[in-house]
């Protein structure tokens, strides 16, 4: 009679356990939370994507594995990230995860330029989660749109590249001496390394030579820029007020060069918005006293 209360006991354990295993549900993608940019550098955009994962379940369900996707609109594969570890999800609980993916920058930008600056992907994936020794698998794909406008507009005010100015002085020089008036130019080269899409309307700014107030100028032109852009050479022109000032400055300098300084406002037109924020550099100039004594 034990013998056979056992064996009874024993299908009714097996027919549980199968009955569980047969009602077992698969994981759930309740929702794609968010898909914000963490960074952009010339070479990758680092992306972090959160999605829910819901468990259906009346008992825990261990989450071994899961990939996931970025697809363009044309569904061809432009990044992707896994599970580094096991999940733990709750019964009838569901937890949000993080994966951060790698994009590379130009041909993202690229995306965006042509895209009134957000992005269409869709996010897709596979996993598969173990309950009681029984694993399912599943599979989603999710459309969504990756507002990229406000982290443009910081790279582009931020008028800088991995940490370096994208304004580079090539030279500095006289370039009329007059009666009426004299002109110093700036040629310079500013760097386009992501493939950004704005215009450098203007920079208006004063110029300070030796430690004089000498004068004030603004952009030759407007340089515009796209993602065939790598960079464009332009030029800045002075009008200087107080030739004499610096004239009795230069003559103290043995080898002809003094230091200047330039303090202004960079204006730009970037992603519908127009962007003025301060910006200065300095560097030397060669002044030949022969030149400038009239």
């Amino acid at each position: 009679m034990n013998k056979l209360a056992y064996l009874m006991l024993l299908a009714v354990a097996v027919l549980g356990l199968s009955s569980c295993k047969m009602l077992f549900k698969k994981p759930v993608v309740e929702k794609i939370h968010d898909v914000k940019v963490i960074s952009i550098d010339p070479d990758k955009v680092l992306l972090e994507v959160s999605i829910s994962i819901h468990n259906p379940n009346g008992y825990k369900l261990k989450l071994n594995a899961m990939d996931v996707s970025l697809l363009s609109k044309n569904r061809d594969k432009i990044g992707s990230a896994s599970l580094k570890s096991a999940v733990e999800i709750p019964k009838k609980k569901s937890n949000a995860l993080d994966f951060r993916i790698s994009l590379d920058t130009r041909p993202t930008i690229r995306m965006i330029n042509r895209s009134d600056q957000k992005v269409f992907v869709y996010v897709a994936g596979s996993g598969s989660g173990k309950v009681l020794g029984s694993r399912k698998h599943f599979a989603f794909e999710e459309p969504y749109e990756i507002d990229i406008r406000e982290q443009l507009q910081k790279v582009v005010a931020g008028f800088k590249a991995d940490g370096q100015d994208i304004f580079k002085v090539k030279r500095a020089y006289v370039s009329k001496v007059g009666l009426t008036e004299s002109q110093i130019r700036v040629d310079f080269l500013v760097l386009n390394p992501y493939g950004l899409e704005f215009t450098f309307k203007n920079f208006p700014a004063k110029i300070t030579i030796g430690d004089k107030e000498s004068g004030s100028g603004d952009l030759v032109n407007g340089l515009t820029f796209n993602e065939k852009v790598y960079s464009r050479e332009g030029s800045m022109v002075f009008r200087i007020n107080n030739w004499k000032a610096i004239v009795n400055a230069v003559k103290g300098v043995l080898n002809g060069e003094i230091n200047y300084k330039v303090e202004g406002d960079v204006k730009l037109d970037a992603y519908g918005i127009e962007i003025e924020r301060p910006y200065s550099y300095q560097d030397m100039i060669s002044i030949n006293i022969s030149e400038l004594i009239f």
